[in-house]
C-alpha cells in the first residue's frame, strides 16, 4: 500500500532512511555516530523516563523534518518495526512485518487537539525519545505546546504480529507502529493562551498575533488544507499529511500468530469459525427440471443472485454445477458463485474466481479476480 501524505509526503520527500537509535534518553541519533555520554539532569528531570512506561501514543510533532521523513518511507513498504524501552525509540529498518500487516488509511473529520506539556512528567510521557533535548526549552519558556489538526489514521488492518511471524534481523524487537496519525500540527514553546489559544496557533501564518513569548519548535502541514478533508478519502489532502503520533502494539510471542482461515470460514476470537451460507431451493425450482446440460440452472442461479436472494441462488448453482456443464458455462456458473460470496467471503470469492479461470480464462473474471487481491488472500 503506497502511504502519500501531504506536504511531508513520501513521494516528495526522497530521504534516506536513517536509523532511528537513541542513545539516551535525549532520544534517536543516526546511525555510525557514537552515542554521546549522558549529561547530569538536573533534579526536577532526574528518572523522568519512568513517565514514558506504558506510553504507547507519543507524539512525534518534536522529531525532525529528515526523522518523520524517514518513519514515512519505511511505513510506505511495511508497518514499522521498533525498539522500544523508556525513552529509547528505534526504528528496527532490518526487521519487517509481512505484507498482511501493512498500513491503509482511514480519513475521519477532522479533529483539533493541544497538548500542553507543563512540567517534566509531561514532557517525557507525550515526546519521549527526544524529551532530554528539550528540558531546557521548557525551563526556559515554562510551557511547551503541540496544537493539531488530525484528519486521519493510517492503521494496520490485524493484531500486532507475533515475533515468528516477523523477518530479518528482530533479536531486539519489542513493538510494532500499529496506526500513525496524520494532518497538521505547530510544536512551539510559551503559554498556549498567550499565543492566541488552543489550537488557533495553527492560522499563525494568517493573521494570529503571538506573543513575544512564543517560539515555534517545528511545524508540518497546512490547517487550511485540512479542510479540504472528507470521510472516505483514500489519502489525506495535499499539504495535510504530517505525521502527529504514533501508536505502538507489543510484538507478541511466539506461536501466538492467529491461524490461517479456509475459505468458508473467519477468524473469530482468534478462532476459524464457520460462516454461515444459507442455500434451499426456490419454491419455484423445487420441479424445475433442466435439459440444457446445468445452463438452465446456471441461468436461474443468476437470477435469484441479481434479485438479493442468496440462499436460492446457491442452490441453484451447485445444481448447474452437479450437471456437469461443459467448461464455458461451467466458468460462468463459478463466477456467479464467486459472485455470491464476495461480500461476506472474500476468499471463498477468490477460490471460485480461480477455479473458473482454470476451466475458461476470462477478462472480466481475471479483473475481479485482481481487484479483490485474490492472490494475496489465497496465500495465507
Amino acid at each position: 500500500m503506497a502511504v502519500s501524505v501531504g506536504s511531508s509526503s513520501l513521494t516528495r520527500k526522497a530521504l534516506v532512511f536513517a536509523l532511528l537509535a537513541a542513545a539516551s534518553c535525549g532520544g534517536p541519533v543516526l546511525p555510525g555516530k557514537p552515542a554521546a555520554e549522558p549529561s547530569q539532569l538536573p533534579s526536577q528531570f532526574r528518572n523522568k523516563c519512568d513517565s514514558a512506561k506504558g506510553q504507547l501514543r507519543p507524539l512525534i510533532v518534536e522529531w525532525s523534518a529528515p526523522d518523520r521523513a524517514a518513519l514515512e518511507a519505511g511505513a510506505r513498504h511495511s508497518q514499522l518495526v521498533v525498539h522500544y524501552e523508556g525513552c529509547d525509540l528505534e526504528v528496527l529498518r532490518s526487521c519487517t512485518a509481512t505484507e498482511r500487516f501493512a498500513y491503509k488509511y482511514t480519513a475521519i473529520t477532522p479533529k483539533d487537539e493541544l497538548v500542553t506539556m507543563s512540567d517534566a512528567d509531561e514532557l517525557y510521557a507525550n515526546i519521549p525519545a527526544h524529551a532530554a533535548s528539550f528540558e531546557g526549552k521548557l525551563a526556559q519558556k515554562g510551557q511547551l505546546n503541540a496544537a493539531m489538526t488530525i484528519v486521519g489514521m493510517y492503521e494496520a488492518p490485524s493484531l500486532a504480529p507475533a515475533i515468528d511471524e516477523l523477518q530479518g534481523d528482530c533479536g531486539r524487537a519489542t513493538h510494532v507502529v500499529s496506526a500513525l496519525a496524520v494532518g497538521a500540527f505547530e510544536f512551539f514553546a510559551g503559554n498556549a493562551q498567550q499565543a492566541g489559544a488552543s489550537v488557533n496557533v495553527l492560522g499563525a501564518g494568517a493573521g494570529i498575533d503571538h506573543s513575544s513569548n512564543h517560539e515555534t519548535l517545528s511545524r508540518d502541514g497546512n490547517v487550511k488544507a485540512c479542510g479540504s478533508s472528507q470521510r472516505g478519502d483514500a489519502q489525506p489532502p495535499e499539504n495535510c499529511g504530517a505525521l502527529l503520533r504514533l501508536e505502538l502494539a507489543p510484538v507478541r510471542a511466539a506461536g501466538a500468530a492467529d491461524p490461517k482461515c479456509e475459505p468458508g470460514t473467519k477468524l473469530v476470537n482468534h478462532e476459524c469459525k464457520a460462516i454461515e451460507k444459507p442455500s434451499q431451493l426456490a419454491p419455484e425450482d423445487q420441479n424445475f427440471v433442466d435439459d440444457k446440460n446445468g445452463v438452465g440452472w446456471g441461468n436461474r442461479c443468476y437470477a435469484h443472485f441479481k434479485s438479493g436472494a442468496l440462499p436460492f441462488a446457491r442452490a441453484a448453482c451447485q445444481k448447474g454445477l452437479e450437471a456437469n456443464p461443459e467448461p464455458r458455462y461451467r466458468g460462468m456458473i463459478l463466477f456467479n458463485l464467486g459472485s455470491i460470496e464476495e461480500a461476506t467471503d472474500p476468499k471463498a470469492a477468490c477460490e471460485w474466481f480461480r477455479q473458473s479461470i482454470a476451466v475458461r480464462p476470462n477478462g472480466t473474471v481475471e479483473e475481479r479476480f485482481k481487484a479483490l487481491g485474490c492472490a494475496e488472500l489465497l496465500r495465507h
